[in-house]
């Protein structure tokens, strides 16, 4: 054994504790109960809708049906019933149907520049590989359906919504205005 060892393997001294000083905690591996102090009561406030969906308080049922029509129809036959909402005069005065009639029209629009980028990646991608993508591709055309149907349920639970960036665009070009939340 050389030096070192034998330093390593030789007790270590105590130092003398004087009687007068406090003893220290030892640290424990569990939390005891009486470490945790729990109030009588905590006021919860009240659950806030977020930023991106709240609650319409002037849909009738008329209204969140028109709203959910002026999405779910996108897929079928896209701009009658939101110009429909938007021209009739009763449609006009209800600003929950307004709103939706609006946003679905500006979602049209984004749905359609889509579908244009899609195609043009649906020929690139199906002649570069000599026709073998253009069996799988063409789920690329069903991809707004999906958030059209969505935002139909969305609006027809009776909800104010913002479709991401688009809404936001809308509201900053004066298209569409934000009702109060």
């Amino acid at each position: 054994m050389t030096s070192d060892d034998q330093n390593l393997n030789s007790p270590v001294p105590e130092i003398p504790v004087p009687e007068s000083a406090p003893a220290e905690p030892q640290p424990s591996a569990e939390p005891q109960p009486s470490d945790f102090v729990v109030p009588e009561s905590v006021p919860v406030p009240p659950p806030t809708p977020s930023a991106s969906s709240w609650p319409a308080k002037d849909a009738s049922d008329n209204d969140k049906l028109m709203a959910g029509l002026a999405y779910a129809t996108q897929i079928i036959v896209p701009v009658i019933v939101p110009a429909v909402m938007l021209l009739s005069d009763e449609s006009k005065a209800r600003p929950f149907q307004k709103f939706h009639a609006i946003q679905s029209l500006g979602f049209l629009v984004a749905g359609v520049v889509y579908e244009v980028l899609a195609t043009i990646v649906y020929f690139l991608l199906s002649v570069v590989t000599a026709g073998c993508l253009a069996c799988v591709l063409w789920v690329l055309f069903l991809v707004p359906v999906v958030p059209a149907l969505y935002y139909a349920w969305q609006a027809y639970k009776g909800l104010y919504f913002k479709i991401p960036f688009l809404t936001e665009f809308m509201v900053n070009s004066k298209w569409l205005e934000i009702p109060a939340e």
